[in-house]
């Protein structure tokens, strides 16, 4: 972006130019493979994915679950570990964070306390594992509070892809986190769903200019059998 120019040669529009491309085409141009590489699945959990089943139904995880499938598949078959992560609350949120009660999102939580998230429940279409693990989360951040980080230091993992729901919460802040321990971070922008089609794609933007390498399933899936 300093190209050509001194410090205090920055108008408005070349900002603003730099960061549109940044947003829209920006690169993480840094390797990876099936080596040194693990998937996280973020909370693509019954409450999320199966239609209509609580207010949190989330159509769009519910149809990432085919391309979600073929990745996990992939690497199941590559031996690329495969590690799911799910809310799971006390029925009296005792272990929600402190603020929950003001923030918007958390307040279904709180009115079905004891009805949703009880379980580490993750869809059954695609459920890991006997010898997969499931990290048990109380926030958004799949890093915060859990022994995720010892897992991925423990199997040598430089390179995490992320999947999962909800795009813009619980999969950017984690891709957030695994950026600064030093994770390398690939996000699959056709395998994390959210909400509303406007958020996915702030949240792509963001995370392609700040955090992670963006791709697709399929450009995922012939990176890791390359």
């Amino acid at each position: 972006m300093g190209k050509h120019r001194e410090l205090g040669g920055f108008d408005r529009d070349y900002i603003a130019k730099a960061a549109k491309e940044a947003y829209a085409s920006g690169e993480a141009p840094f390797e990876w493979g099936r080596e040194k590489t693990a998937l996280i699945v973020v909370d693509m959990l019954e409450e999320f994915v199966r239609p209509e089943w609580t207010p949190y139904w989330i159509p769009a995880a519910y149809e990432a679950v085919p391309k979600m499938k073929q990745v996990i598949k992939v690497c199941r078959e590559l031996g690329v570990p495969v590690i799911y992560t799910a809310y799971h609350f006390h029925e009296d949120g005792i272990d929600m964070p402190r603020g929950a009660k003001y923030i918007p999102i958390y307040q279904e939580d709180i009115e079905f306390a004891g009805q949703i998230f009880t379980k580490p429940s993750v869809y059954s279409g695609i459920a890991p594992e006997p010898k997969e693990l499931v990290i048990i989360k109380p926030t958004y951040d799949a890093f915060f509070n859990t022994r995720l980080d010892l897992v991925l230091r423990n199997l040598a993992v430089e390179t995490v892809i992320i999947c999962g729901t909800m795009t813009n919460f619980c999969c950017g802040a984690t891709a957030r986190s695994a950026f600064m321990l030093g994770y390398n971070v690939v996000f699959g922008s056709d395998i994390n769903a959210t909400d509303l089609p406007e958020m996915q794609e702030a949240e792509i933007k963001t995370l392609r200019r700040g955090f992670a390498q963006i791709r697709t399933a399929d450009e995922i899936i012939a990176r890791l059998k390359k």
